[in-house]
């Protein structure tokens, strides 16, 4: 067994069956995180939880840390999937209506999602791929000049990597304080994007 923390699924499926064993693995580690903490989740805890044998599991997944970079990969997907939503929607959209569509989307990610917040203190060698990252940078650059369309690339990506920092901190608060701060600080984290980018963008339309 590689003792590379980072390194990927040890086999890719190249049928449906084989993905789909995948899929439940996944999701029988995502439930584990999700309840124990990433620490203290296990490879037999997580094969137990998905009804599976422990070699079914290492056949795909070397170690833990690669069941949490491909998780992180999936949840990167998933929020670029929303993105593309909300890109659609944003010609029609203010730029505060813009913002509240970005932290509800944001919201619901995060509460669809609950093992993506016990990943937060999975090792960084398990980051989704810099690649992955950037088109997230991309798409919410796109939704900012469908806002502004005079708003030039280069600082709209800008602007989208000092926005997707912020919701980066709003995920690890949100992770942090009872249900009942939650909507606080998602409160707080809207005013404060929103003056971000009033002052950058303009508050027009």
């Amino acid at each position: 067994m590689s003792s590379r923390s980072g390194e990927g699924p040890r086999r890719i499926p190249q049928q449906e069956r084989g993905e789909r064993r995948v899929a439940q693995l996944l999701g029988a580690a995502a439930a584990v995180i999700a309840a124990n903490g990433y620490e203290s989740a296990t490879m037999c805890g997580i094969a137990e939880r998905a009804d599976a044998p422990i070699g079914s599991l290492y056949q795909f997944f070397p170690n833990k840390p690669s069941i949490a970079q491909a998780l992180r990969s999936h949840y990167v997907n998933d929020y670029e999937d929303r993105l593309i939503q909300l890109e659609a929607e944003a010609p029609k959209l203010s730029l505060q209506g813009l913002v509240t569509r970005l932290l509800k989307m944001t919201v619901e990610f995060l509460d669809g999602h609950p093992a993506f917040l016990a990943l937060l203190d999975a090792p960084s060698s398990t980051r989704s791929p810099a690649a992955l990252r950037k088109r997230l940078r991309t798409r919410l650059a796109r939704c900012f000049i469908a806002v502004r369309p005079s708003l030039d690339k280069t600082r709209a990506l800008r602007y989208a990597a000092v926005t997707l920092q912020m919701i980066k901190g709003l995920n690890q608060l949100y992770g942090e304080v009872s249900r009942v701060e939650r909507k606080r600080i998602v409160g707080e984290y809207k005013v404060a994007i929103s003056s971000y980018l009033s002052m950058q963008i303009g508050g027009g339309r």
